[in-house]
């Protein structure tokens, strides 16, 4: 698993993502649960909105592809990121 991570760090975060999707057959797909789990966050005084990127990270690391290390690093390399983008 952790190869697949680690040969495409001359990419963006997003594209790593993106093609480690693309490679396994993964879409973002959310669930009843997620929508829940949205809920409850929100009543509990948090806003947290993930994008299509962020949901394609969730949706690798519940197939499997990327354990929960990788889903770390690989989140918190794409926030990094974006927010260096403005």
């Amino acid at each position: 698993m952790a190869h697949a991570v680690r040969h495409t760090t001359e990419l963006t975060a997003e594209e790593c993502i993106l093609a480690l999707a693309k490679q396994h057959g993964i879409v973002a797909a959310r669930t009843e649960l997620d929508d829940w789990a949205d809920d409850v966050t929100r009543l509990a005084g948090d806003d947290v909105a993930f994008d299509e990127v962020q949901e394609v990270v969730v949706a690798l690391r519940k197939a499997g592809v990327i354990n929960g290390v990788e889903l770390t690093r690989l989140h918190s390399r794409y926030l990094d990121e974006r927010q260096a983008r403005g």
